[in-house]
This record gives structure tokens, sequence and C-alpha cells, in this order.
């Protein structure tokens, strides 16, 4: 059995000397489609994760009516955790309103006025489920309705914006995916139709003298494992080049974990695999 695997794996890098440009064409096309792909992933993740980052620090802000009764403000404040998406609350007093704008813009409003004009406050978190432009709205609105509210601050337009881009860049993720597909199983199963012409007689005397299909086959599905894979890992070293020349003029700008660098050789791979077995169901059937 390993005397038969060591066969197939090296009439299987035969193969790339047997139609060497259109290995070669497959090979550097595919290297170009699956480090477009892992570069534009690389993106996606990093985008997403701002996205998170920006969405977990967004919160809404509701400001009180000027006159409510700390009664009616405990009540406010127990319908409002009881709002769906509502994760949680804190109050800002007048007083804590006053030392906040004293801090941030370095007036004192109570000199001008001599009162404090600032309302109190709840500030709400909420559920990264309800963190998207139409859950949020309702949100929004349920809190608008109650009341003791004044005005209700959030920030539906940032929303919109952020889950407009994420939309966008999925999108652009499934074409790109789309294309690798398409690219690498034609490229593969291109390939290997060349090769197996240049040995149609070597593939007739193997038959006549007896060797199964899955014995003459096997060669083929390695070449096309390894063309696969060769384009996966010139891909992944490409991206991993990427983030460090990245990396090197502005840290930390990119994340990039282990998995994330390895999808583009996983993926050679596999779409190589797949190329190599669709080649062969329609040139060397079983």
């Amino acid at each position: 059995m390993s005397r038969h695997i060591m066969y197939s794996v090296r009439e299987g890098m035969l193969g790339f000397r047997r139609a060497p440009m259109a290995t070669t064409v497959s090979v550097t096309i595919v290297s170009i489609t699956l480090t477009l792909f892992g570069l534009f992933a690389l993106l996606t993740y990093n985008i997403q994760q701002l996205v998170n980052m920006v969405r977990s620090r967004m919160t809404v802000e509701i400001f009180i009516d000027y006159d409510l009764t700390d009664n009616e403000r405990m009540r406010l404040e127990d319908r409002i955790r009881q709002v769906k998406g509502v994760t949680g609350l804190f109050f800002i007093s007048k007083e804590e309103a006053l030392r906040r704008f004293r801090e941030d813009f370095g007036d004192d409003p109570l000199e001008l006025l001599g009162e404090n004009p600032l309302p109190a406050s709840f500030q709400i978190q909420l559920d990264p489920a309800f963190r998207v432009s139409g859950r949020f709205q309702s949100v929004m609105d349920q809190l608008s309705a109650l009341d003791g509210v004044d005005e209700v601050v959030g920030h539906n337009k940032l929303f919109q914006v952020v889950d407009q881009y994420s939309y966008a860049v999925m999108l652009i993720d499934s074409v790109i995916f789309i294309l690798v597909l398409i690219s690498t199983v034609f490229l593969v199963a291109n390939s290997l139709r060349l090769t197996i012409i240049a040995q149609k007689r070597t593939v007739q005397i193997m038959e006549l003298v007896g060797a199964t299909r899955a014995f003459i086959r096997r060669p083929y599905l390695i070449q096309g494992l390894l063309q696969g894979g060769i384009g996966g890992a010139i891909a992944s070293l490409v991206v991993w080049g990427a983030v460090q020349f990245v990396s090197l003029r502005i840290p930390n700008l990119l994340t990039a974990p282990l998995l994330l660098l390895v999808v583009p050789l996983v993926m050679g791979l596999l779409l190589g695999l797949i190329g190599s077995e669709i080649g062969l169901k329609r040139f060397l059937p079983v």
C-alpha cells in the first residue's frame, strides 16, 4: 500500500512536467485569486472587529423631565429595565451632568444662568443583538413612549451606515469567493485534462495490464491537490507578508489570527481536490 501511495505522489508531481504551461498558469491564477480573497477576508475581519467595537461603545441617553420626583424617577427606571434589549442602565444626576459639562467645556452654566439647566438622564446599554438599525429604532421608540421621558438620544443614523457598510463588505466577499471557486476548479480540471491527454497511451497500457481505475486516478487527484495547495500556500505567504509590511509601518492597525492566514492554503487544497475530481469524472471516469 505504501509503495502505491509513493508511486501516486511521484506521478502526481511528475504531472507538473507533462503539462508545464497549463500547470504554471493554473498555479499562478489560483495563487492570485486566493491572495485576493485572503487579503479581502483579512480586511473584512478587521472591519468587522472595528464595527463590533463601535457598536459596543454606542449607548442610548434618555433625558428625563426636569421636574420628575425621585419616586417617579425610580418608577421610570423600572420601566426602562423592562424594555426588551436593555441590558444596563446608569443614572446621571443633574449635579453629575453639570460636573461633566465643566470638565468637557470648561464653562460653568451656574455663573451664566444662576441655576443648573442640565437635566438628569439615564445612559442605556443595549444587547448586541439590538445594535442593528432596525431593532435599535424599535428600542428607541419604546423608550420615547415612556412617561417622564423628555428626549431619547441615540445613534440610529450611525447604526444604519455601519450596517450598510457591513452588508456591502459581505456582498463583495461572497462575489470574490464565487470567483475563486469557479476559477480554481476550472483551472485544475483543465490542467488535468491536458495531462491526461498527454498520457493517454500510458493510461491505456495500465488498463491492459490490469491496473484499477482507482490506482490510475490517484496520481491525478494528488496532482490537482498539489496545484491548489501550492497556489494556496503562495497566497497565505503573500497575505502574511502584507500583514507584516503594514504592521512595521502602522503597528496594531491589523489583527491577523493564525486561522485567517491559513484560510487560502486550506481553500487551495480543498478546491484543488474538487477540481481534480470534476476533471477526472469528465476525462477519466470510474
